[in-house]
């Protein structure tokens, strides 16, 4: 049986593995399943209907599957993955539609961060202090940001990018890439997070050149002939998926400007 402190509250004990762990003057509602191995610090309210897999941890203060201000009568949907730190004070909403709220993986939300509902955190995430992920936002993996970061509603935020402190991401971004301001502007590429995540130079070094081919001396997305162009010269998996988000951008109907200066 799970180990649950007499001064918390547990509506279903038996939706908790027996190496689930809860501390005092926390709630968990009826309809929430907890994996194996995860703690449940003191003061945290999961509600909803959440289901958190193994070697989770949830820290002091921290608030999961709560409703939406766009739903405040309903009680959502919140998927979260193994082996997921969630620091004090974080707030999850749980998801409005069919697929809810997710999170993948491995990611760290640092103290104060916010995921509204029906956002997506692929994976292998870290998302520092106050980060405000909005509603349907898609976080790919391997990003990640600097304190009071806002990604703003619908918006994706490339695979293995960089967001520094206080940006405001108000459309998607592409993979690979330092994103600084509001509006953000591209910086250049994220060659230490390549790095640590075992990028061998030689691509870290294609990416750097295209992106001064793309970005540099320009204000302006860089046009599909330019793009097609790029492809050919550069024979690069790395390359073909930043230039496949590139595309994306360049033809949404609310495209906005790339800065790079």
């Amino acid at each position: 049986m799970a180990r649950i402190s007499p001064k918390a509250v547990v509506m279903n004990p038996d939706g908790l593995a027996d190496s689930v762990s809860v501390g005092p003057f926390t709630y968990i509602g009826e309809e929430v399943i907890i994996d194996d191995n995860t703690i449940i610090d003191s003061n945290v309210t999961i509600i909803g209907k959440t289901r958190i897999g193994k070697s989770c941890r949830f820290l002091p203060g921290c608030i999961v599957g709560c409703p939406s201000a766009d739903n405040p009568d309903g009680e959502g949907k919140c998927i979260i993955a193994d082996n997921n730190t969630i620091r004090e004070h974080v707030i999850i909403e749980a998801g409005s539609d069919e697929a809810g709220t997710i999170l993948g993986e491995n990611n760290l939300l640092m103290v104060g961060c916010y995921v509204g509902h029906d956002a997506e955190l692929t994976g292998d995430g870290i998302f520092a202090n106050f980060t405000r992920i909005n509603h349907h936002a898609r976080i790919e993996k391997f990003v990640r940001t600097s304190g009071f970061t806002t990604i703003d509603p619908y918006v994706t935020v490339g695979a293995y990018g960089f967001t520094t402190g206080y940006s405001r991401i108000d459309h998607d971004t592409p993979p690979y890439a330092i994103v600084q301001g509001s509006p953000f502007r591209i910086r250049g590429v994220n060659r230490e997070n390549l790095k640590r995540c075992g990028f061998s130079r030689q691509t870290i070094d294609t990416l750097k050149k295209v992106f001064r081919l793309i970005f540099n001396d320009s204000t302006n997305l860089p046009d599909l002939d330019q793009l097609a162009e790029i492809e050919q010269t550069f024979d690069d998996e790395h390359v073909a998926r930043l230039l496949t988000s590139l595309r994306k951008i360049a033809t949404s109907p609310d495209k906005k400007v790339l800065l790079s200066k």
